[in-house]
C-alpha cells in the first residue's frame, strides 16, 4: 500500500514539474480563469447516511474574487437527521480564500472562516467554530472542478477540534 501511495505521489509530482512554470502562473491571472478578480464561484456539499435512520446534509457557498486569486464568501447548510429523536441543525458562515495555481488543470485553494452552528430541539444548542478547508482543485473541465483536501475544525466556545478529510465539487462564472 505504501509503494502505490509512494507512486502516484511521485507521478502527481511528475506531472507538476513538466507544466510550464508561465502558463502556471498565468492561471490565476487572466480573464475566465480560476482566480480571475470578478469570478464568482458555487460549490456544495450533498452528504447522505443510513445509521439508525438517515441523514441528509446540504450546504451550498458561495465565493467572489474580489482580487487576483483572494476571494471571499459565505455558506448556508441545514442537516436533518430522523434518529431518535429526529434532529435539525442548520449552518451559516463567512470565509476567506486564496488560490494558487499550481499547474493548468490543478490549483490549491485553502479557505478560512467563521461557522455558526444552531441544533433546534429539546437539547438545542449553538456554537462557533474557526474552520480551515485547504482542498487541491482538479479543473475537468473549464468552470468545473473537484477538489479533496485537509480540513481543521476549531470549536471557539469549548468543545475538543476536528480534522478529517473533506471534497468538494464547484464551479465558476
Amino acid at each position: 500500500m505504501k509503494k502505490l501511495f509512494g507512486l502516484a505521489l511521485l507521478v502527481s509530482l511528475a506531472f507538476v514539474a513538466v507544466e510550464s512554470p508561465a502558463q502556471a502562473q498565468n492561471l490565476g491571472n487572466r480573464a475566465g480563469a480560476f482566480g480571475a478578480p470578478g469570478s464568482i464561484v458555487i460549490t456544495g456539499e450533498l452528504e447522505g447516511h443510513l445509521h439508525s435512520g438517515w441523514e441528509l446534509h446540504l450546504q451550498p457557498a458561495f465565493d467572489y474574487f474580489i482580487a487576483t486569486n483572494v476571494s471571499v464568501g459565505g455558506l448556508i447548510g441545514f442537516t436533518h437527521d430522523s434518529g431518535n429523536p429526529d434532529r435539525n441543525a442548520f449552518d451559516i458562515g463567512v470565509r476567506a480564500g486564496y488560490n494558487l495555481a499550481i499547474s493548468v488543470p490543478v490549483t490549491f485553494w485553502p479557505t478560512a472562516g467563521i461557522f455558526i452552528h444552531r441544533e433546534f430541539g429539546s437539547n438545542g444548542s449553538t456554537s462557533a467554530s474557526l474552520n480551515i478547508f485547504a482542498p487541491f482543485l482538479f479543473h475537468l473541465v473549464p468552470h468545473l472542478f473537484v477538489g479533496v483536501g485537509p480540513d481543521f475544525e476549531l470549536p471557539l466556545n469549548g468543545g475538543g477540534t476536528g480534522y478529517g478529510v473533506r471534497t468538494v465539487v464547484g464551479g465558476w462564472f
